[in-house]
């Protein structure tokens, strides 16, 4: 009788369908019985995973009784009512897919040696990159380095290899790659016979400090960006001659690498692991022989801890995977798992405007496919600076300038007439290269004041230029007498500074009040009332604001963590937290502000019970304090969009900086940071 009525009802009344609750508790349409989905069943298919490739695998398992589309049989099976929204739900049927799969190995089984070794290697040491063949055939690499061989034979195209992001020499913040692109750069080849550099036989007097195939120019080198690699704190190394406009001065250089797209279930994020094998341990320095690392900088890393170059040779993977999806009636719901990685493809990238091979028109196919973000681009290209004559010189001015080390407002801005203080930097890498040279065989690392002495004048890395009249404005020593920065101009110490406040960012921020600071003639003395507008009127008054629709505004930090995918309604981007990530705030300025107030909302996926994020703030001159936490369970639960918002007292001091920071472990657990208000009164 129940089952004449629901005929009747769909038969009679245009439009309608009725539907029954199945014994699990979902509801199920009577215009698809007899349709996959009643019991339980199981597919497999060939191909990328995605909802058209799942939908069509699950019709074809239709009998003749099911009579309905592909897409209405999908739309009951996934609960929704729209392609869009199938495709989101398959999308995160496909991430845990991928998560769930056996078919991995572990990059720290690539070497087996250990992660002290590891790190050395991408810092540009071990015997993998010090040693040279001897005559009699010692240190032969393809013996040595035989294991490299066979986990590509054997791993590296039927297995998902994981990103090293805890090796600090390849990823120093240990935050992950903040724009998804990493690459290797090499200055020397080691092996002799396969048609790459020029390393020859007999290789104690042909394969000594011998060069690379070159493919870039080097510009310079910032060591803070990368110190778990170069081990030194800070300094520079200069690659270019500015004041004559001469480059590619520093000899050959090699440099190769990949990126990948913020969706991580694409092809590209998915092996990115399997990349950097291939690019640096496999197809570099197994078959090519190509090691060393420029003076100051890892052999191969994050490219924002990377060296300035003018471009990199790109490579990207192309995958032939199996899926496996299997249905539960009595939950009503799917799940997947990647059960075969078939094989993988290591292809010269195919970039924009037909520039194939290349790293940054890589990226900008990326964005052109809706990848990446033009954002990240511009971010990259600070790095990869282009190949068109003067740019890298052009770099080497701009970083120089964030030193406080630039041109004169009266000289000419010409790159004919320029000229740049020298810098001299003597990087143990490069003495011992140099060395290496003077020698039948591979020295010892020789001290480094011997070494200086030893080296021609001219082969002093950033050599001192002899500085013109009125094209120089240099900080000097502590001894002389110190150039004067206005706000908003670069300094190093707060000295450096009219208002005496040098900011984190080496530009000089606003008065702060300190003992010692003397007001301009413009600001009110000490003894006079300041006019603070704020307060005592008990009202709140925006600071700052960031949808991050519009970009990443004070958390510039996070440039490389705003995404596309989630956000607050009506908004499409936020900030990402992977793992242990944190998002930082530029300074902000509190002067006259009793309080301050930061609003923001969050949203939790794949965050595990004891994980969650904090909130950090700090005042200038100190350390970062934990404000607040959140852990899932207890103050949120995953998949939900929740408003906090926290208030401290400024106690008088003027600039405040805040941090998210996350306590993840693994590459699921996220946070998303959206639509943060700050605010003081």
């Amino acid at each position: 009788m129940k089952l004449t009525i629901a005929v009747l009802l769909l038969t009679g009344v245009a439009g309608k369908t009725a539907f029954l609750r199945n014994p699990g508790g979902k509801a199920r349409s009577l215009a698809i019985a007899g349709c996959p989905g009643e019991t339980d069943f199981s597919v497999t298919f060939n191909g990328k995973c995605t909802y058209q490739n799942l939908k069509n695998k699950v019709y074809s398992t239709k009998s003749s009784s099911c009579t309905v589309s592909a897409d209405a049989l999908m739309f009951d099976l996934l609960g929704v009512s729209s392609v869009a929204a199938a495709e989101t739900k398959v999308k995160d049927l496909c991430r845990t897919a991928f998560e769930n799969t056996d078919e991995t190995f572990a990059f720290s089984d690539i070497t087996k040696k250990g992660a002290q070794f590891d790190n050395e290697y991408f810092s540009g040491g071990t015997y993998f990159n010090y040693e040279i063949q001897t005559d009699d055939g010692e240190n032969e690499l393809k013996k040595d380095a035989a294991r490299i061989g066979r986990v590509y034979n054997d791993q590296a195209q039927t297995k998902v290899i994981d990103l090293p992001y805890y090796l600090n020499s390849f990823d120093p913040d240990q935050d992950e790659c903040d724009i998804n692109a990493a690459f290797c750069c090499w200055v020397q080849d080691r092996q002799a016979g396969d048609n790459n550099g020029n390393c020859n036989t007999p290789y104690e007097s042909q394969c000594i400090d011998k060069d690379p195939g070159d493919n870039t120019n080097f510009c310079y080198t910032d060591h803070s960006r990368s110190s778990p690699s170069s081990h030194v704190n800070g300094g520079m190394s200069i690659f270019g001659d500015v004041k004559n406009n001469k480059e590619n001065i520093e000899g050959a250089v090699h440099c190769h690498g990949f990126a990948w797209a913020q969706d991580d279930t694409d092809t590209s994020a998915v092996y990115k692991g399997n990349n950097l094998f291939y690019v640096s341990l496999y197809d570099h320095m197994y078959q090519r022989g190509y090691v060393r690392n420029a003076p100051g900088a890892p052999m191969c890393g994050c490219s924002e801890n990377m060296a300035v170059v003018t471009r990199a040779d790109c490579t990207e993977i192309s995958a032939a995977e199996t899926f496996t999806f299997d249905w539960s009636a009595g939950t009503a719901a799917f799940s997947g798992v990647l059960s075969k990685v078939r094989d993988l493809n290591f292809n010269a990238c195919q970039g924009a405007n037909n520039r194939n091979n290349d790293l940054e028109a890589y990226y900008q196919r990326l964005v052109n496919e809706g990848k990446q973000t033009e954002e990240n681009l511009a971010t990259l290209r600070e790095t990869l600076v282009g190949t068109a004559a003067g740019k890298c010189n052009q770099a080497i001015v701009d970083f120089l300038a964030t030193k406080g080390i630039s041109r004169s407002t009266s000289a000419s801005m010409s790159m004919e007439s320029s000229a740049m203080t020298g810098v001299e930097v003597i990087d143990p890498d490069y003495v011992y290269e140099q060395a290496s040279a003077m020698k039948e065989s591979m020295p010892e690392v020789p001290g480094m004041k011997e070494a200086k002495d030893n080296l021609p004048a001219q082969e002093v890395v950033a050599e001192a230029l002899p500085i013109q009249d009125d094209e120089i404005v240099s900080i000097t020593d502590e001894d002389d007498e110190t150039a004067i920065s206005e706000e908003g101009e670069p300094c190093e110490i707060d000295e450096n500074c009219s208002t005496n406040n040098c900011l984190e960012n080496q530009i000089c921020g606003p008065s702060t009040g300190k003992d010692g600071d003397e007001p301009k003639d413009d600001e009110p003395k000490d003894d006079k009332p300041k006019d603070d507008s704020d307060k005592g009127k008990g009202s709140w008054k925006e600071i700052a604001f960031d949808d991050f629709e519009a970009g990443a505004g004070i958390w510039s930090s996070a440039v490389g963590k705003r995404l596309t995918g989630l956000s607050m309604e009506g908004g499409t981007y936020s900030l990402r937290m992977r793992r242990a990530q944190n998002l930082r705030s530029d300074w902000i300025d509190v002067q006259g502000k009793s309080q301050v107030k930061i609003k923001f909302h969050y949203y939790g996926t794949g965050v595990e019970a004891g994980e969650g994020f904090f909130l950090n703030a700090r005042f200038q001159n100190e350390e970062f304090a934990a404000l607040e936490e959140w852990m899932v369970g207890t103050d949120f639960v995953n998949g939900q969009w929740k408003e906090s918002e926290v208030t401290l007292a400024t106690s008088g001091k003027n600039m405040l900086q805040f941090q998210f920071q996350s306590n993840g472990n693994e590459g699921n657990d996220r946070v998303y940071i959206d639509n943060v208000s700050i605010e003081g009164m």
